[in-house]
């Protein structure tokens, strides 16, 4: 079989990924891009970039991104050897392949953080990972419409100048809003007095408190963004 570079090839029924046997591979479909004729078995090692087609169909029905992105493997792209793979006929163009790559680039974008990272990439879906504001404004709809205030939390740091000290316990009350330097702002009272501090700088207290998972995430993000 002559396959070339830029040829449309199917990968045959029964494959599984080289890199893990637990998702089949039979029947994805993509353009050659390199060819390597180097092998132990003296078969020739062709890598294919997955058409936009399969891209789809592995968002829907494997979880092979998300985990490529937490095992830092590429998912884009594949080497396999020339005798799991058959010529096809193009089903989309290159054009197409761009655009559902930068598509699942943003979704995936934090699934490095394991399954924090999944959580965190469903939050900000449909949002650019490198529009930081856009991505805190969604983190302040979010944690909105989870949270249940108010809740008692206490400062993990704080500046030596700030009125509020490292461990003190506060009570949060809301979080009505964003600043650039330090993300979500939280309000807060100790004692009778209100006062605004960063929510990435508090804990909540009562773990088991449905508040905690999406502070952990959200200051797992800010801490990584």
């Amino acid at each position: 079989m002559n396959i070339k570079k830029g040829d449309s090839v199917i990968v045959k029924e029964g494959v599984k990924d080289p890199d893990s046997d637990e998702f089949e591979i039979g029947g994805w479909q993509g353009r050659v891009i390199d060819i390597d004729n180097i092998s132990e078995k003296n078969n020739t090692l062709i890598t294919v970039e997955w058409d936009s087609i399969t891209l789809k169909q592995m968002d829907s029905n494997t979880d092979i991104i998300a985990q490529s992105e937490r095992d830092g493997f590429g998912w884009d792209t594949m080497t396999l050897d020339n005798t799991k793979l058959e010529k096809s006929k193009a089903r989309d163009t290159k054009k197409d392949v761009i655009k559902t790559q930068e598509e699942f680039s943003n979704k995936y974008h934090w699934a490095w953080l394991g399954d924090e990272g999944i959580r965190i990439s469903k939050i900000l879906k449909n949002v650019n990972p490198g529009n930081e504001m856009d991505c805190l404004q969604k983190w302040v709809d979010y944690l909105e419409d989870k949270l249940t205030f108010p809740f008692d939390a206490i400062v993990e740091e704080s500046e030596s100048d700030w009125l509020i000290k490292e461990g003190q316990k506060v009570s949060i009350k809301s979080v009505p809003h964003i600043v650039d330097t330090y993300g979500v702002i939280a309000t807060l009272r100790i004692g009778r007095k209100k006062y605004e501090y960063p929510l990435c700088e508090l804990d909540v207290i009562d773990k088991k408190s449905p508040n905690a998972q999406p502070i952990d995430d959200y200051k797992l993000w800010f801490a990584n963004r």
